[in-house]
């Protein structure tokens, strides 16, 4: 409406003036626009002649320092990193932030994003952590870099999403500080202790949660909220720990009704298939409207494997409570046995699946039951899926059909990871797929462990599969070809 009113007005004016008074109406708005959100600090600095020619501080005249807060008032974002494509000096920088010589600069900044991890920058870094910031994104950073910054946000009521470095411990901040976070909705951070943890179950405003915990949590402050609602808004919550039975107490006390998203990762030491059992039991109950679950674990070769250590369709069917989910990602210690019967009871639970992953990364290390007409089933089943990951025993001996996969199609996958799966006659397998999946990437046969035992059959199926994706596109063309030719559109719709 501004900008309508002053058109016209400039409409009753000199015709030979409106293009000098239209430069005039322009010109701030569209500063604002290019100097709100920064990803360097070079467009600012470099507004400066007199930096752009690697002069130094004492080199500068207000002037200088006066162009610059110009446009450094107009900027609400700034991105500030190791790559940065010039070499500032560093006596620029340390006046950046602290020289009473130059005029206050980001006086309207609100998110920050710092990962570099040059000392010298580091004034910089503390005077832009101040009482306006709403996010301050710093897990990039190196942690030894981090405790000057920490003293300057130590009261902050506008922060809204803080993220610190994961090595970095926050266990000798007092809790108060976060408590002074009152609006904080999104935290990323180290290890912090009990009494903290406390402080952040009572927060109303918590959405997201990253964090990572060790033996040394013993969650006594957060037993005393047992029975009472605790991170009542909290819809993700994201925890690491070197063995995954140090993050179960936090599920043990918690009820979480409003979690939609959770991960644990191990670094070292999983679980059995009994203590897996126990903690899917737990997570139905807690954790009812999950969305999305995710597991890794690191090690794979746990004392006499697979024994003790083998998630069946029972164990699978403690989560079948969350109703709600969409992404299944279990990447353990425990290897998988099912076959295409549970396959299909698990895809008829979960309708709604848009990624289902078991074991792509750690592979299941003893050979699959699941055939390529179990995969087949679990597309038909489960309409909406986009990614599915798991091991199997690829064969497909009947390609004389036209439609080898019996009239099951799924556009919508759009990747196929096979993890150790093995595979007898990659032409066949191929043209098997390229009918139910015809726009998959078949991936994920780069598995580490080598469960065969010998480097020979390793590479064999590494090499069939390889052979597989190479061929299954040819497949597809051809095969859209002939429904061209024969005026179809099948090719189009699942």
């Amino acid at each position: 409406m501004l900008f309508a009113n002053e058109f016209l007005r400039l409409g009753t004016r000199d015709p030979s003036r409106l293009s000098v008074e239209l430069v005039s109406l322009f010109h701030e708005p569209a500063l604002n626009v290019l100097y709100k959100s920064l990803e360097s600090l070079r467009p600012l600095l470099f507004c400066v002649p007199a930096i752009s020619h690697n002069r130094k501080q004492d080199q500068l005249r207000l002037s200088d320092w006066q162009r610059m807060q110009y446009y450094a008032k107009r900027v609400h974002s700034l991105r500030v990193n190791d790559q940065e494509e010039v070499v500032i000096d560093k006596t620029i920088l340390h006046a950046l932030a602290a020289s009473s010589f130059a005029p206050p600069m980001f006086t309207h900044l609100k998110r920050l994003w710092w990962s570099n991890n040059s000392a010298d920058a580091l004034p910089l870094l503390c005077s832009l952590v101040n009482s306006r910031l709403e996010w301050l994104i710093l897990h990039n950073m190196d942690p030894i870099l981090l405790p000057p910054v920490v003293p300057h946000i130590t009261s902050n009521n506008s922060l809204r999403i803080a993220c610190f470095p994961a090595k970095y411990s926050m266990r000798h901040i007092h809790p108060d500080v976060f408590q002074s976070w009152r609006n904080l909705q999104n935290l990323v951070c180290g290890l912090i202790n009990d009494a903290t943890l406390y402080h952040l179950a009572t927060s109303s405003k918590l959405t997201h949660f990253t964090i990572q915990v060790d033996e040394k949590n013993d969650y006594s402050a957060l037993m005393k909220l047992a029975g009472q609602p605790v991170f009542t808004a909290l819809q993700g919550l994201d925890i690491t720990a070197t063995h995954t039975s140090h993050c179960i107490p936090i599920l043990e006390i918690s009820e979480l009704p409003s979690l939609r998203s959770l991960r644990i990762h191990s670094t070292e030491t999983g679980l059995t298939d009994a203590e897996l059992h126990r903690y899917f039991c737990l997570i139905s109950r807690h954790c009812p409207n999950l969305w999305d679950l995710r597991m890794k674990e690191l090690q794979v070769s746990p004392p006499k494997f697979p024994i003790g250590y083998i998630i069946t369709f029972d164990i699978l069917k403690t989560l079948f409570s969350l109703r709600h989910l969409e992404a299944l990602h279990l990447d353990t210690t425990c290897t998988f046995s099912l076959d295409d019967k549970e396959l299909a009871q698990l895809a008829g639970t979960w309708l709604k699946l848009r990624a289902l992953e078991l074991g792509i990364e750690n592979g299941w290390r003893q050979p699959s039951k699941i055939t390529l007409q179990g995969f087949a089933k679990l597309l038909q089943h489960c309409p909406v899926l986009s990614v599915v990951g798991l091991a199997m025993n690829a064969w497909a001996p009947d390609i004389d059909h036209r439609r080898p996969g019996g009239g099951i199609r799924r556009n919508g996958l759009e990747v196929l990871r096979v993890a150790d799966s093995k595979v007898t006659g990659p032409l066949s397998v191929a043209a098997f797929l390229s009918d139910i999946a015809p726009n998959a990437e078949i991936t994920g046969y780069e598995i580490g462990y080598d469960i065969y035992q010998t480097f020979n059959t390793r590479l064999l199926y590494r090499e069939r599969w390889e052979e597989v994706s190479m061929l299954h596109p040819l497949f597809v063309n051809l095969r859209r070809q002939e429904a061209v030719g024969s005026g179809s559109d099948e090719y189009s719709r699942d």
